[in-house]
């Protein structure tokens, strides 16, 4: 599982064929997530304005590495 950057530097992109009903309630509990997008084999996660990635990177894999 890789975080993919984007042109915006507040998401993230994630290549996955993870049902959102498997991870979504998860990334949505991790503080400093503003949104979690759902489309056709990606992920896209946006972070709050003022929460650096390096504060949330871990909990987005550990979530992924319990699938």
């Amino acid at each position: 599982m890789e975080l993919i950057d984007t042109p915006n530097p507040n998401a993230k992109k994630i290549v996955t064929d993870i049902i959102e009903h498997d991870v979504s309630e998860d990334l949505n509990k991790i503080e400093g997530v503003s949104s979690v997008f759902f489309g056709p084999g990606f992920i896209t996660i946006t972070k709050e304005e003022n929460t650096e990635w390096e504060l949330i990177n871990q909990d987005i894999i550990n979530i992924f590495d319990k699938l």
